[in-house]
């Protein structure tokens, strides 16, 4: 499969490209809006560069397209490939904000093309499990959830050349915006579509004193349904992080962490198994294969607008303390 990545000076960038070199489909060529630091970027990766990316994908013809927007720049990013209708994949959280999200939404539905979203955490063990016991009946009613996601000290983000990361005007906030991304998804999946409410939320920059924060604390209900709660942070003291995944029911008290899932059912069974920890290679290996067999992306880009909606949301109430 022809791939190319528009957006390369992202840090996920080296991630994509060492994956689709194993999985035999090898970048063909890069480009950024930032011709300056993609370059840079492409070169450590030891990939060819074009400023323009329009001229880009008229030449090397893509199949897929790996979109890596610096967070303000996401439409633009995505313009020309939308254009000219190719398949793609794209980095959350697609803006700034809920609206810009929604924006990239919108255009991607009009363009009728395989859109996928880059949630890798739906790739963790923890939803084949809970999907096989929804559905042979054994998984009761979900209670609460709780999602939590630290990781280390914000300064590696300057490390890694991308300090736009810890200006708000650029990424749209600090580790809730970009790392809570997935525990709010993960607290999507499990309100199956009915209205979620944000019950409380908290955000701090405590000891960076950076203008983004570096931990957030949030709790959401769904109508009717289970509620979560959500951790995420720049926290984390050293390299590496602390993650993991629990849902809640009366049949099943499911808990991931990395590399392992656990299962404790209501007769007192418990189910351990050791697991695959989620990662950049999974999600690029599940993208091609459905591109491939025309099947629907996992998480496309309708479900990470919803993300950035909520996430508006829990900023809103940190901010001006009041139900949103």
């Amino acid at each position: 499969m022809r791939t190319v990545i528009v957006g390369v000076g992202h840090w996920h960038a080296q991630m994509y490209a060492e994956a689709l070199a194993a999985l035999g489909a090898p970048v063909l060529v890069t480009s950024d809006l930032d011709a300056e630091a993609g370059r840079a970027a492409a070169a450590k990766l030891n990939l060819p560069f074009d400023a323009d990316a329009g001229a880009l994908l008229d030449r090397a013809k893509p199949e897929l397209v790996f979109v890596l927007p610096r967070h303000d720049r996401a439409m633009a990013e995505l313009a020309p490939v939308l254009d000219r209708r190719i398949p793609f994949l794209i980095e959350k959280p697609m803006g700034r904000n809920g609206t810009e999200a929604r924006a990239v939404a919108e255009a991607a539905k009009k363009a009728k093309v395989f859109a996928a979203a880059a949630l890798a955490n739906r790739g963790m063990s923890i939803w084949k499990r809970f999907e096989a016991l929804k559905q042979a009946g054994r998984l009761g009613t979900v209670i609460h959830g709780h999602f939590r996601t630290v990781n280390g000290p914000p300064g590696r983000y300057r490390d890694w050349a991308v300090g736009w990361m810890l200006e708000p005007s650029i990424s749209g906030g600090g580790s809730l915006r970009n790392l809570g991304f997935h525990g709010v998804d993960a607290a999507l999946v499990i309100a199956g579509g009915r209205p979620v409410t944000v019950r409380g939320a908290s955000v701090t920059n405590l000891a960076y004193k950076l203008p983004v924060e570096e931990f957030a604390a949030a709790v959401v209900a769904a109508e009717g349904g289970p509620t979560v709660t959500l951790e995420a942070g720049y926290s984390y003291a050293a390299g590496g992080g602390d993650m993991e995944w629990r849902i809640a029911a009366t049949g099943a008290y499911l808990k991931e962490t990395r590399g392992k899932l656990e299962v404790r059912f209501a007769d007192g069974t418990l189910e351990a198994t050791e697991v695959p920890v989620p990662g950049y290679h999974a999600l690029t290996e599940d993208v091609l294969t459905r591109l491939k067999q025309g099947r629907p992306p996992a998480a496309d880009v309708e479900d990470c607008a919803r993300a950035a909606e909520l996430i508006d949301r829990i900023y809103q109430l940190a901010e001006q303390g009041r139900t949103a």
